[in-house]
């Protein structure tokens, strides 16, 4: 599966995944998760580009508290979504593929957020090779990635080779250990600020939360990293 079909999927799918934002536990933890870094590291007067923006709930959280925000995502339907909900002048929205054929045209920012970005890409190092360089010095980066430690995306992908579902996986390219992701960032001239593992509301994952540790029923991880 190519980056294009995943944004194609993720056209089908714009209108369910908003909704997700008040109804799915999971969606829930995410925004309390990414807003609490938002807060802690990102300043009221930053300028942010917000890649793999989806329905814009987090360029609009960033808007609200002063930040200059690019809210950019590959899907037409995601941004479309973006617009009809947009309520301040401080984000602008921007329909394109991603890695950015244009980097020039964009300003240095003072951080960058990948929110569930990297996993679709054909190219995580090219993508991170570009947001390096869209980053003012000592600028931050805030991603996501799956955690391929975890039980629950082990079964995942088991489940979807026998079955075709969940839908998303078989647009899933790439998965990471905390530890490993944060060395690839570190050799493209980041330095780790924070990592933090989340979600856990699969039924597999609850069951086994009481035995093992975050990293292994946990399927995503989050980390702050500024550049050197």
């Amino acid at each position: 599966m190519s980056a294009n079909a995943a944004i194609d999927f993720h056209d089908q799918i714009a209108e369910k995944f908003d909704r997700n934002y008040e109804l799915s536990e999971a969606f829930l933890e995410r925004v309390q998760v990414w807003t609490t870094l938002f807060d802690r590291y990102v300043l009221p007067s930053a300028s942010v580009m917000d890649f793999g923006c989806g329905t814009g709930i987090f360029s609009h959280y960033l808007a609200e508290k002063g930040c200059v925000v690019i809210g950019i995502d590959g899907s037409r339907a995601m941004i479309a979504l973006c617009q009809q909900k947009k309520m301040s002048a401080n984000v602008h929205y921007v329909q394109q593929v991603l890695p950015l054929p244009n980097e020039h045209d964009y300003a240095p920012s003072d951080a960058v957020i990948m929110s569930s970005l990297l996993e679709y890409m054909d190219d995580v190092p090219q993508m991170l090779r570009q947001v390096h360089g869209l980053l003012k010095p000592n600028g931050l980066l805030l991603v996501s990635m799956p955690n391929q430690l975890s039980i629950y995306r082990r079964i995942e992908r088991w489940l979807f080779r026998l079955t075709g579902w969940p839908h998303y996986v078989a647009h899933c390219r790439n998965y990471s250990t905390k530890t490993a992701f944060a060395r690839q960032l570190t050799d493209l001239g980041f330095d780790v600020l924070k990592t933090t593992y989340f979600s856990s509301h699969d039924p597999i994952s609850r069951l086994l939360k009481p035995f093992l540790s975050k990293r292994y029923v946990n399927s995503l991880f989050v980390g702050v990293f500024q550049k050197r």
